[in-house]
């Protein structure tokens, strides 16, 4: 008695889609895999997912490029040269919904910031999504109200992980003499009390809302427009045979994110491999070596972009910055500050 021909289905097993009951030639059609099974997420004639075919064990498999989507129902469809058809429908991973991003950290951390503050960063515990900042972040002033025209029109930049977001004020309303600075005055004001406030209803990039809302509360200060002066930073050295961390004061609170990368330590032989940190207020910066310190000479090599909170960096005060320099330095300078190890 003759054993029927098992019948074609449809799996997904492991990332991958195969053909089951069918057995595939070792050479696709002149038309290739595709003109006979495909996979969609779209209407029926909408455009096919992108993947590689291989035959494995007899079956014809198909693996998409990208990772499936939460949420999205994959369609399946196999035509065989002899007029068979198959089609099966997919659902995807759930979508998650367990909450896991949170504000980690705004800077500047201080209680009180400079009328005419440049920058502000915002650390997420997890990727957010982008093009948001708009409609969950903003600045209350006293009597609740939402602040106006505060930030760069469409200024919303992210470090390469989607966790630090920086937003930059609006440069017209900081320096003076420009016209948005003497049609509204800088963003913040001196002596007012405001309110930093982050939706909780913010997406991370899984499309789940946050855990929790954020604020901060901060006071406007006076307007800085005094360049830093490294002649007047205080060094605290090490000792040698430790690892003690090596500290510098500045004396006001500087940009926290340029701390981490324009401060190096150069030692006898050559660059000094370390962790850094900073201080309450970004007031100072630490750097504990890999190594134990060795007695001998050393020096901090400062780039002078380095900011403040206003945006003045050494050698010249943002007030009469080049207005398109405002985000970026191309020349990049540095000055020395020696310290010896004892």
């Amino acid at each position: 008695m003759a054993c029927a021909a098992p019948a074609v289905s449809l799996e997904l097993a492991n990332g991958a889609f195969r053909v089951t009951g069918w057995n595939a030639p070792a050479s696709p059609p002149a038309k290739g895999w595709s003109s006979l099974f495909a996979v969609y997420t779209g209407p029926a004639d909408g455009p096919q997912l992108l993947g590689a075919y291989s035959v494995e064990g007899g079956a014809l498999t198909f693996r998409p490029r990208f990772p499936f989507a939460p949420g999205v129902r994959y369609r399946a469809v196999f035509r065989s040269p002899d007029g068979v058809s198959v089609e099966r429908i997919f659902e995807g991973p759930s979508k998650p919904t367990i909450p896991e991003a949170r504000v980690e950290a705004v800077y500047p951390s201080a209680a009180v910031l400079p009328s005419n503050i440049l920058r502000l960063y915002v650390y997420f515990s997890a990727p957010m999504s982008r093009g948001e900042a708009g409609a969950h972040l903003r600045i209350l002033d006293d009597k609740k109200k939402p602040l106006e025209g505060v930030f760069l029109p469409g200024e919303e930049l992210w470090d390469p992980t989607g966790r630090r977001l920086t937003m930059t004020f609006d440069p017209g309303r900081i320096k003076r003499g420009l016209t948005s600075n003497q049609k509204m005055g800088p963003p913040i004001a001196e002596g007012r009390l405001y309110n930093l406030v982050i939706d909780r209803e913010w997406l991370d990039a899984r499309g789940v809302a946050m855990k929790e809302g954020f604020r901060k509360t901060f006071r406007g200060g006076p307007a800085n427009r005094v360049s830093p002066d490294p002649a007047k930073w205080r060094i605290a050295p090490p000792k040698a045979g430790t690892v003690d961390a090596l500290s510098v004061e500045f004396g006001e609170p500087m940009n926290s994110a340029l701390l981490q990368r324009m401060l190096s330590v150069q030692g006898p032989g050559g660059g000094i491999e370390g962790t850094v940190s900073t201080g309450p207020e970004e007031r100072t910066w630490r750097f504990v070596p890999q190594s134990p310190w060795r007695a001998g000479d050393y020096r901090i090599v400062v780039d002078t972009n380095i900011e403040d909170l206003a945006g003045n960096h050494i050698g010249q005060a943002f007030d009469i910055d080049v207005f398109e320099h405002v985000t970026e330095h191309i020349a990049t300078k540095t000055v020395s500050l020696t310290f010896r190890v004892r």
